[in-house]
C-alpha cells in the first residue's frame, strides 16, 4: 500500500469499526471516534498494510482490552479531568471525578496491567488515570506501610536503613 493510500482517523466516520485482537484472540470492537485517543490504534490506521482485520495486542489479556475499549468509549463523550501532579491527597475520587475513580478501583494485578496496556497502546488520559491511582496507593504512607500494601520486601537492614535515612536526611524532608 502507498503512502497516499494509507489512512488515518481523519480519513474515517465516527461511526466506523475497529477490532482489536486481545492476547487470548478474542476480538474487541470500538468505533473511530472512541479509539483516537490511543496513539497506536492511530498510528495502526495510518500504516493499514500491517492490521489486516485487525489491531493484534498479542501482549494484553482479554479483560485488560475490555477494561481499554470501556475507558476509550467513555471518554469519547467526556473529557477525561486534567490530574493534579503531584496527587495532593490520596482520595482519588476528588481529583479525577466518580467515573474514574470506580474504573480505577480494581485489584492491584489489574490495576498494573490496565497501567502497562495502556503505556502499550499510548493511551496518555488512562496512563495518566492509573499513575495516580498508584499514587494514591502510596500518598501519605510511609515506606514500611507502602512495601506492605505493594508486598516488596525490604532490601535493607533496619541499621542500613537508618545509615541512608541520616545520610540523605536533606532529601527526604
Amino acid at each position: 500500500m502507498s503512502g497516499e493510500d494509507a489512512i488515518g482517523l481523519d480519513d474515517v466516520d465516527d461511526s466506523m469499526v475497529i477490532k482489536l485482537k486481545a492476547k487470548g484472540g478474542d476480538i474487541y470492537e470500538i468505533d473511530a471516534k472512541s479509539a483516537a485517543s490511543s496513539k497506536l490504534i492511530t498510528t495502526a490506521l495510518e500504516d493499514k498494510d500491517g492490521i489486516g482485520d485487525y489491531i493484534e495486542l498479542k501482549y494484553i489479556e482479554s479483560a485488560i482490552v475490555e477494561k481499554v475499549v470501556e475507558f476509550l468509549a467513555y471518554h469519547s463523550t467526556v473529557p477525561p479531568k486534567d490530574i493534579p501532579k503531584p496527587l495532593p491527597t490520596p482520595d482519588i475520587a476528588a481529583h479525577v471525578g466518580e467515573w474514574d475513580a470506580k474504573f480505577a478501583d480494581v485489584d492491584q494485578d489489574t490495576m498494573f496491567q490496565v497501567l502497562l496496556a495502556a503505556n502499550f497502546m499510548d493511551i496518555p488520559p488512562l496512563l495518566n488515570l492509573m499513575c495516580a491511582k498508584v499514587a494514591s496507593l502510596m500518598k501519605e504512607k510511609t515506606p514500611e506501610e507502602i512495601r506492605k500494601v505493594f508486598n516488596i520486601r525490604a532490601e535493607y537492614t533496619p541499621e542500613e536503613e537508618e545509615h541512608v535515612r541520616k545520610e540523605y536526611s536533606d532529601l527526604l524532608e
